[in-house]
């Protein structure tokens, strides 16, 4: 999740339905440029280069969620269009362990479909398996850069997050597959592993 104020004023996202590294590009309404959810940059047009500002976030179940916030407000699905909303469009993609399209870089230090908890922190990037949180079903505790960190998996809702080791603010992260995360953090250290397996895929430069 992002903040969508850029460069001082407010901008509009909606999806762009390309994709770059077999990930989605959205695009804002003001100027058209394409941005990188990953990357959290614009990528092409008017403000490539211009950075999004991380919002701390957390996938979580909408039992848990209305019994923490029971005033809480809900989007409607009534939105004039013939859609099922409670359908999940990709539901035979997640349990493939195949990518649709390609990728420029592969890193086999994980499977392509794995899920895992990507995290930056002052210029330094790590994900944490959550196969691994799971297993371990206590907290993991770590530190990047300067920063002591706890990683907490959510058996429930099969997501984790992370949170500030002493101060216990929820930090900025993102629960993606193995592939996208490495694509755009391809420096990225990987929670119990020593060192990357890099290699490019056949027919690449």
């Amino acid at each position: 999740m992002y903040d969508r104020t850029v460069k001082d004023r407010p901008v509009s996202f909606g999806v762009s339905g390309k994709l770059y590294e077999s990930n989605v590009l959205l695009y804002d309404h003001q100027t058209e440029s394409l941005w990188s959810q990953l990357q959290a940059a614009a990528v092409t047009g008017e403000l490539t280069g211009t950075p999004l500002i991380p919002i701390a976030s957390l996938t979580t179940t909408w039992q848990a969620w209305r019994e923490q916030y029971p005033e809480i407000l809900v989007l409607s699905t009534h939105t004039g269009f013939r859609r099922d909303y409670g359908r999940l469009p990709y539901r035979q993609y997640a349990s493939s362990p195949r990518l649709m399209f390609p990728v420029r870089h592969a890193d086999f230090r994980l499977g392509p479909k794995d899920k895992v908890l990507g995290v930056t922190i002052a210029g330094r990037h790590e994900a944490y398996s959550l196969a691994v949180l799971h297993k371990r079903a206590v907290p993991i505790q770590d530190q990047l850069g300067h920063k002591k960190i706890t990683a907490v998996y959510d058996p429930i809702a099969n997501s984790a997050q992370v949170v500030d080791a002493e101060s216990g603010e929820l930090l900025p992260s993102v629960v993606a597959y193995w592939f996208a995360w490495v694509s755009f953090h391809r420096e990225t250290a990987v929670y119990g592993s020593p060192q990357a397996r890099p290699r490019m895929p056949e027919g690449s430069h």
